[in-house]
């Protein structure tokens, strides 16, 4: 790394930090992360690719994946929805929504939300985060751990 990309990431992870450490941001265990549909002609959303996570065997989607994404997304895939699959999703939903669950990694309480879908690839199930929990979802300050380095 250069020394420029390493003072530009800096302030990044102390911000990170120190948001945790002040109450801004809580520090969760993404147990679920899924993709939720809501179709324009229906009552209910459907959930077209949910990805879970297993201590004992690590990330895997817990129901076969769904249409629209059944031919976007391989079993062994992380669950990750490029542009042009966004915008597909869009114009054919009413609504699309890039949701995590995660749990206080004290243990404490779990919570659903929403996410961009940005910071949703950024996420997967196992990862341990700071996240902003806000009244219009929440936003991902940093990937704290990767689930991948507790295995």
């Amino acid at each position: 790394m250069n020394r420029r990309a390493f003072l530009g990431a800096v302030p990044s992870v102390v911000l990170a930090g120190c948001a945790t450490r002040l109450g801004l941001a809580d520090r969760v265990e993404i147990v679920q992360k899924y993709v939720r549909v809501h179709p324009r002609d229906a009552d209910e959303s459907i959930d077209v690719a949910v990805r879970r996570y297993d201590p004992d065997e690590g990330p895997s989607y817990r129901d076969e994946i769904r249409e629209p994404l059944a031919d976007e997304i391989d079993d062994g895939d992380p669950l990750e929805i490029a542009e042009s699959v966004a915008e597909r999703l869009r114009a054919e939903f009413a609504i699309v929504e890039y949701r995590i669950r995660g749990c206080d990694v004290d243990g404490g309480d779990c919570r659903h939300t929403t996410l961009v879908r940005e910071d949703f690839n950024e996420l997967e199930a196992g990862d341990i985060a700071d996240i902003v929990y806000r009244s219009s979802g929440a936003g991902l300050v940093s990937v704290h751990e990767s689930h991948q380095s507790r295995r």
